[in-house]
C-alpha cells in the first residue's frame, strides 16, 4: 500500500509567501533594469550629500558620503544615513538603494530596510536607516525603490 503525503496548509501558505516575495522582488528594478532619469540621485564623490527622494508612497531623506577610490574604478564605499517614510498599510515592506550606471541601468540592488511579515504597525513613518555599501565599479547615480505587500484582511 502506497501511502502518500501531502503538504500542509501551513507549507502551501509559506511556498505562497514567498512566491509572492519573489514575483515583488523581481518585479521591481532588478539588475540590469532602466530607470528613468528624474528618479536618479546623481553621486557626487566629494563631502557629505544630502537630499530628499520621493516616489509614489516612499520618502527618503537622506544623507551619504563615500570613502575610497573612484567611483569608476570601484572600491568606494557609502556611508547612507536618513530617515524613511512610506505611506500606507502593508503586511511585508522591503526598501532598497540601486546603484545606477550612466544610461541608468541598474548596477546592484542592495537592501535598507525590511519589515518582514506583519512585524511592524500599520505605517513607517521617520524610521531611521544607516547603512554601509561597497559602491560597484561605474556607478554614477543612485535611486530608492521598494516592494510591498498591502495590507490584506484580518488581523490589523
Amino acid at each position: 500500500m502506497r501511502k502518500y503525503t501531502t503538504a500542509s496548509f501551513v507549507d502551501t501558505g509559506m511556498l505562497c509567501l514567498l512566491l509572492l516575495v519573489f514575483i515583488g522582488v523581481s518585479g521591481c528594478a532588478g539588475v540590469d533594469s532602466t530607470i528613468p532619469s528624474e528618479r536618479w540621485v546623481p553621486l557626487t564623490e566629494a563631502g557629505n550629500n544630502q537630499g530628499d527622494f520621493s516616489y509614489d508612497s516612499l520618502t527618503v531623506n537622506y544623507s551619504y558620503s563615500l570613502t575610497g577610490n573612484s567611483l569608476i574604478s570601484g572600491g568606494s564605499n557609502m556611508i547612507l544615513a536618513g530617515k524613511v517614510s512610506y505611506r500606507g498599510g502593508f503586511d511585508s515592506l522591503d526598501i532598497s538603494i540601486l546603484f545606477l550606471d550612466a544610461a541608468g541601468t541598474v548596477l546592484q540592488q542592495k537592501f535598507i530596510y525590511s519589515s518582514g511579515f506583519r512585524n511592524r504597525s500599520e505605517k513607517v513613518s521617520n524610521l531611521d536607516v544607516q547603512k554601509t555599501f561597497a559602491v560597484p565599479a561605474g556607478s554614477a547615480a543612485i535611486t530608492f525603490t521598494y516592494s510591498v505587500m498591502e495590507r490584506s484582511g484580518g488581523r490589523r
